[in-house]
């Protein structure tokens, strides 16, 4: 069988390619769900899918150019976007200036805290327009380069960096069942894809419908098969869940381990996620499940950073426990938490865990060696408990010594210190301050997690202003009173003790394998139990927790604060005993580096790939899909070329003499001699040697070579290796006598005949190439002259 035109291809083999490219775009959008909280996003971002599809698709079958095709795709782009996202802002459904600013303020405030959300997040309008603009262009992009220059791996290129994006940010929430997705609809791609190419093909007369099924049909299976293979049989194989090479590694060295703080990440828990399930927990008590302290307040940023110094745990023993101090046991069950941090009750002693952890004194914080916990790690804790009483903190005064950094009030303003020394007025011991600024914050003000400060130039001003606030406000400014005070302090960030859903009565927590009894309760700890709480320091007692946030209260801290335990109550739907049914990992955002004994908790908005600090992330997003988007244009012309190429030279008539004489045309229309549709090889080459093209070779004063000639002189047509106009036309002509006995001919060219054809090749595109400047060899290189 024999190749014929594209346009003759079966009509409805076509239309069913066209709709698999469509079913890959749908699967791309369908594996955003990881990065979206609800289905909100997939509207938008299907119907620019499927709009940019279409018109790509009708502008193809009119016979419009790229160009062309391009232009009505941008500005229909501009209409269909606009009246999706904007329809307020238009004039007769016409785009206005309002329309430019709308849509730039959603997209600033989507991104003003880009680094601190945690996926899945809310799908705002933001977030939506960007992704609709890249899938639109991914989609035209994908219909050209499958169904004009006969690209079909090229076309999913974009497509595929979008797959990959996605897991990045998305961490280990919903791999399976977007791959899934996003496989299937590349399998249906690539079935059709491959019916496609078959029905192109000249069949026996009544076999072409027959044959075109078969290949589809073996192509569908063979796809299928690698599908199911990749997502049963990949996660059972050896080495899934480590990597044989770490690309997030990759370049850190063996300096300080750096991880954002999780400061950053309370607020996005607290948010519509709030019931994904973080941990489980069964303890002997109810306790806040502590993650680390912080210490330093970064002015710039208003967030709180720590650095500490963790040592490798060898064994289970992490502290020594004070002489009074009882215990609080422990056993946990990792589910959705991220990041490096590994819960307990303050303050741990010991631990149990089958992971390479370490353990920061200081701080009283664990953390793995590793990225994070995966989801099912089960461990145990120790942790001593002592039940202190206002008697004796009040006899307890503040250390004359201790670190410089408890005592840092550089982020303290004026009127945070005002405001603290009148409210612990008549107050006689550290302990009665601590007390009345408590007593201040639960009195005075309301817990509220829709209150958003980070565009006030003073956000710990604006909490006091307005009296509105969540946890991170109110441990923040105690913290910040507690050292305008000269009581050292800091900000620890954890859980609350969660929903309790059941006793365990005479069994330790875990499965009481050990046979000893100790009557205990689970807990089911979930993002809206995400908690920070100030702690500060008195001497021969140490840290303690304080808690100023209206509608919370530490069951361990109860005997000195006289505030009963209290955390966020579950919505009404949710019942109080309900086991967890959701395990979608939602990362506390860390992004760490190889492990090392210094540990750098820092804020999230240093500076990073493609934004500043103060300005948005997402022209770098934009500037990278354009990226993808030259790229998959760059590497579908170099393949398309190549695989021309490889064509010709299949052909056991002369493929070599086939491939020279079809460079030397490239060449030739390099030069601006582009051959006619229906012009021989023959004629060709009589044009060549009439035309002034290869004129100038003549006219130049060939000087001899002189040694020590540089690199930048080689190319210049008055080099002496260079060939000269009766060079070129000699090798035009055997190129044409050789190319025309290959077409024509009886016999195939032999050995002898393609050597020459190359070697006449090699002179013709050594003289085009001493001729053409940097930005033309450019474009020779990838093919985007001549006939491609």
């Amino acid at each position: 069988m024999t190749t014929r035109h594209r346009g003759d291809a079966t009509p409805g083999v076509l239309a069913a390619a066209e709709l698999g490219l469509l079913a890959v775009g749908l699967a791309t959008v369908l594996g955003f769900s990881r990065l979206f909280l609800g289905t909100r996003y997939l509207g938008p971002l299907a119907l620019a899918v499927t709009a940019s599809w279409a018109l790509a698709l009708i502008t193809r079958r009119l016979g419009w150019g790229v160009g062309r095709s391009a232009l009505v795709s941008t500005v229909s782009a501009l209409l269909v976007l606009t009246w999706t996202f904007a329809a307020h802002t238009t004039w007769a459904g016409l785009p206005t200036p309002t329309t430019a600013d709308s849509v730039l303020t959603d997209v600033q405030r989507a991104f003003r805290g880009f680094s601190r959300m945690v996926a899945p997040v809310p799908a705002t309008t933001g977030f939506l327009v960007l992704l609709a603009i890249v899938m639109w262009a991914f989609t035209f992009f994908a219909d050209t380069a499958a169904f004009r220059f006969r690209g079909p791996v090229q076309a999913v290129i974009p497509y595929a960096s979008a797959f990959i994006a996605t897991g990045v940010l998305a961490r280990d929430s919903g791999r399976v069942g977007a791959a899934m997705a996003f496989l299937s609809g590349l399998a249906i791609y690539a079935v059709t894809q491959r019916a496609l190419r078959a029905s192109e093909r000249r069949w026996i007369p009544g076999q072409a419908r027959s044959g075109t099924t078969a290949v589809a049909a073996g192509a569908a299976v063979a796809v299928a098969v690698a599908v199911v293979v990749g997502v049963v049989a990949g996660p059972l194989l050896p080495g899934d869940t480590e990597a044989v090479l770490d690309l997030r590694a990759v370049g850190r060295g063996g300096g300080p381990r750096t991880v954002v703080s999780p400061f950053v990440g309370v607020g996005s828990l607290l948010g519509p996620q709030s019931d994904t399930v973080m941990f489980e927990v069964t303890s002997t008590e109810p306790a806040y499940w502590r993650l680390t302290a912080l210490a330093r307040y970064d002015t710039d940023r208003n967030i709180w950073t720590s650095r500490g110094s963790y040592q490798e745990v060898d064994g289970s023993e992490l502290a020594a426990a004070g002489p009074a101090a009882g215990t609080v046991d422990q056993a946990y069950r990792i589910e959705g938490l991220g990041g490096p941090w590994v819960p307990a009750a303050f303050e741990p002693v010991a631990i149990d865990i089958d992971a390479e952890v370490s353990f920061d004194a200081r701080t009283s914080s664990v953390i793995t060696r590793g990225d994070s916990l995966p989801t099912g790690t089960r461990y145990r804790v120790e942790s001593a408990s002592e039940r202190l009483d206002p008697e004796d903190l009040n006899a307890a005064h503040t250390p004359d010594r201790v670190g410089a950094e408890y005592l840092d009030d550089a982020g303290v303003s004026p009127l945070v210190a005002r405001i603290a020394r009148e409210q612990v007025q008549g107050a006689t011991s550290p302990y009665d301050r601590m007390m009345l600024l408590q007593q201040y914050f639960r009195d005075h003000f309301e817990y509220d997690t829709a209150v958003d400060y980070r565009d006030d130039v003073d956000p710990v001003a604006a909490f006091l202003d307005r009296r509105r606030g969540f946890c991170q406000q109110f441990a923040s400014t105690f913290a910040l009173m507690a050292r305008s005070l000269g009581v050292p302090s800091r900000v620890a960030v954890g859980f609350t003790q969660g929903d309790a859903v059941g006793a365990v009565d005479d069994v330790t927590p875990g499965d009481g394998s050990d046979g000893s009894a100790a009557p205990a309760t689970r807990y089911v700890v979930r993002g809206r139990h995400a908690h920070t709480w100030p702690e500060v320091y008195f001497d021969g007692v140490g840290w303690v927790a304080f808690e100023p946030t209206t509608g919370r209260g530490n069951p361990q801290a109860q005997s000195y604060t006289g505030i009963e335990p209290q955390q966020a109550e579950a919505p009404p739907a949710q019942a109080a005993t309900t086991a967890p049914a959701t395990t979608t990992t939602l990362p506390i955002p860390g992004s760490t580096a190889v492990p090392g004994d210094q540990l750098d908790t820092v804020a999230p908005d240093a500076p990073g790939p493609g934004s500043a600090a103060g300005r948005p992330a997402w022209p770098f997003w934009v500037l990278a899909a354009g990226g993808v988007l030259a790229t998959a244009v760059l590497v579908g012309r170099v393949a398309r070329r190549r695989g021309r190429f490889a064509g010709l030279a299949s052909d056991p008539r002369g493929g070599r003499v086939a491939v020279a004489w079809a460079r030397a045309v490239e060449d030739l229309a390099a030069a601006g001699v582009a051959p006619g549709a229906a012009e021989t090889p023959t004629e060709l080459a009589r044009r060549v040697r009439d035309s002034d093209v290869f004129g100038a070779l003549d006219e130049l004063d060939r000087p001899p070579g002189r040694p020590g000639d540089d690199a930048a002189d080689r190319d210049r047509p008055d080099r002496p290796d260079n060939p000269d106009r009766a060079a070129v036309d000699a090798a035009v002509d055997t190129l044409a006598r050789i190319e025309t006995a290959r077409r024509y001919g009886p016999t195939p060219p032999d050995d002898d005949d393609a050597l020459a054809a190359e070697q006449a090749a090699s002179v013709l595109h050594r003289a085009v190439w001493s001729m053409l400047g940097r930005r033309d060899r450019v474009r020779q290189l990838v093919g985007s002259t001549g006939r491609s």
